[in-house]
């Protein structure tokens, strides 16, 4: 016999209210410690030896309960700086949020607080109260973790100088599988101090994302970038669209290695130095991630050493440090740069390339041979510059000797100088001098 429209009509009503009535009891008996324990699992394993978690629950209800997360951090040969988190939650599926109705597990505004002596020093130095602060965060359904961050705008304009700061909003996602998302937006910034300095800073914007976020050496990209930047004191200057860019990746020269680089760029320059443009592209390829672990390990170590005994260290650090510089000869690694530049209206550039081939033999930083080091390393370097603005710049005097040595070469408008170390062979320019004659 089928079940009649108003009897499935009632059920589902019985079964919604079940739901909306006991869904935040449910959710509530472990809400708490999925937030706040997920919050703890993104502090990456190397560094978690430098903080400590501590929760202690308020209250926990039917609909809302709260709770208490303190997170000191301590720095290398710093006092600790404590963080306390307090959040107040409103159980799930239905949630009011800052934005509106939304469904999931739980929603919570947090209300962070600062316990250090410096910080409090700092403070009570400034002029102007600290613009207010807002955080939310909203567990979903599907495990995933969204924080929001607001700092409100701030205007002060007093005898010591002037502020305008046009506020941030920072936005994470951190998704079930550890992966995340982190944007964060600045407003402008007009900040000066009377007679003695002027900065304008607009639209500073940071992006990242990473495959896992609490793995320091998951795939993973970076991205700062400021459009404009400009001071009339005590320097005056301006520069538009600045970034920083850095990225980490799996290396295809093995599971163990990975891939980093590292971009810096300065689109224009307007200042009294004759730099127009700058960029820095830097490459390092092939590290071995054993590298991190010792160094995370070391630091771990030397911490612990400098809070028992701040005036000694023991054999074990330098036990670490002797296994670091093996790790690093036995292993090959890339390390590229390559630099350009306009001054003085023209453009220059240098290439530095440097390959470690890696000594896999080697086991005691004593015993290695300076000959087979030398076989190991290739380098080559380029440097090319434009000789008009050479001769118009205080470098004028100083190039012609080392053209007439043979160490720079200068035609088309260029001086070049090409460098090379391959095989224990020294070349510059078309000079060739092998370096195993000396060793």
């Amino acid at each position: 016999m089928k079940a009649s429209p108003p009897k499935l009509l009632f059920a589902a009503a019985v079964f919604v209210a079940l739901v909306i009535g006991l869904g935040p009891k449910v959710i509530g008996m472990g809400i708490q410690e999925f937030t706040m324990d997920s919050l703890v699992a993104l502090i990456p394993a190397e560094t978690q030896s430098q903080f400590e978690f501590r929760q202690s629950e308020v209250s926990s209800g039917w609909f809302a309960s709260s709770g208490l997360l303190e997170v000191t951090y301590t720095p290398l040969g710093s006092d600790a700086i404590a963080l306390q988190l307090h959040f107040d939650i409103t159980h799930g599926p239905l949630l009011r949020t800052a934005d509106g109705l939304k469904f999931g597990l739980a929603y919570a505004t947090i209300t962070p607080s600062i316990r250090s002596d410096a910080f409090d020093l700092v403070i009570a130095d400034l002029p102007f109260s600290l613009p207010e602060l807002s955080m939310q965060m909203l567990a979903g359904f599907d495990q995933s973790l969204r924080l929001n961050m607001n700092i409100a705008t701030t205007n002060y304009s007093g005898t010591e100088g002037e502020l305008s700061f046009g506020g941030l909003e920072g936005d994470v996602l951190i998704n079930a599988d550890q992966s995340a998302e982190f944007n964060l937006l600045v407003g402008k910034i007009d900040a000066s101090a009377i007679g003695s300095m002027h900065i304008v800073i607009d639209g500073l914007e940071f992006r990242s994302h990473t495959e896992q976020m609490n793995d320091l050496l998951a795939p993973s990209y970076a991205r700062l970038s400021i459009p404009f930047i400009s001071s009339d004191a005590p320097i005056a200057f301006s520069a538009t669209e600045i970034f920083i860019e850095s990225n980490i990746r799996a290396s295809n020269a093995g599971n163990d290695k990975i891939d980093m680089q590292q971009q810096f760029g300065i689109d224009a320059i307007s200042s009294e130095l004759p730099l127009a443009s700058f960029s820095w592209n830097s490459e390092i390829n092939e590290l071995d991630s054993k590298l991190f672990t010792g160094y995370y390990e070391l630091l771990s170590e030397l911490q612990s050493e400098m809070s028992s005994s701040p005036n000694t260290l023991t054999a074990r650090l330098t036990e670490i440090g002797q296994e670091l510089g093996i790790i690093a000869l036995q292993n090959s690694l890339v390390f590229n740069n390559l630099v350009r530049a306009n001054a003085y209206d023209g453009n220059h550039s240098i290439d530095l390339q440097i390959r470690w081939g890696g000594m896999p033999d080697i086991d005691n930083i004593a015993s290695m041979d300076i000959s087979a080091a030398l076989d190991a390393l290739a380098i080559t370097l380029e440097i090319d510059l434009d000789r008009t603005a050479i001769d118009s710049s205080p470098l004028a005097g100083l190039i012609d000797p080392y053209i007439n040595e043979g160490y720079l070469v200068s035609g088309n408008g260029r001086i070049l100088l090409k460098g090379s170390l391959q095989n224990s062979v020294l070349t510059l320019n078309d000079e060739v001098v092998p370096l195993g004659q000396f060793f």
